[in-house]
């Protein structure tokens, strides 16, 4: 039976006693925009901004730089403390243990180990620094598989450190998400990061202009 991954999360957030911390692994401002509206209900949240694997160098600033001007016009909006921790970028090693699967397009190998290495990155960072939860907002993209993103999570097992289980794009999330990074008037980017997902964005763009 396919697993809820959505109604996981509602569960355990009913269980919550209390305000808790939470380290939230965000590739981008617009697909962690709703994301972040809503968990700020529950958690405290602190951003941890790990992807190595977006190319080049001027897309990763541009969306951090987008990251960065977002929160702090949400904590003033919503009367939150919302704070923003960058991950090391490290392109060239991210972008070699992706080569080998670099073939096998979206929601391929090659998704499923940049989630996993990302969200490594993640949960170690929240294992160091006491974090009550952690997780990702992967899981709001209809391009993303949210079943190997909560097995990726759930794979963690420690003792004060629990994953929160998630399919944001569930409820209209991924609608919202755009519409929150509407209001905010941030920029969406057109492909998902690696430079194998940019390759293959142009791909289609000169596909489409071949057929018209």
């Amino acid at each position: 039976m396919k697993q809820n991954y959505d109604l996981l999360m509602q569960e355990e957030l009913k269980k919550l006693d209390g305000r808790k911390t939470l380290l939230l692994h965000v590739c981008c401002g617009p697909c962690s925009s709703n994301v972040i509206k809503e968990l700020s209900e529950y958690f405290d949240i602190t951003i941890f901004y790990s992807n190595s694997n977006i190319y080049p160098e001027e897309e990763y600033l541009r969306r951090r730089d987008e990251l960065l001007t977002f929160i702090p016009e949400f904590n003033a909006n919503n009367n939150r403390h919302i704070t923003v921790v960058e991950d090391d970028y490290d392109l060239q090693a991210y972008t070699a243990k992706l080569a080998p699967l670099k073939d096998t397009g979206e929601k391929g190998e090659r998704c499923h180990l940049c989630y996993e290495m990302r969200m490594t990155r993640a949960h170690d960072y929240a294992l160091a620094h006491n974090f009550d939860y952690w997780t990702t907002v992967l899981s709001v993209s209809p391009h993303k598989i949210s079943r190997w993103i909560n097995e990726i999570g759930l794979s963690f097992t420690d003792d004060h450190l629990k994953f929160l289980p998630s399919d944001f794009k569930k409820r209209n999330g991924y609608l919202k998400s755009v519409q929150t990074a509407e209001a905010y008037h941030m920029y969406r980017q057109s492909y998902c990061g690696c430079v194998y997902s940019y390759q293959e964005s142009l791909a289609r763009v000169h596909q489409k202009e071949d057929h018209q």
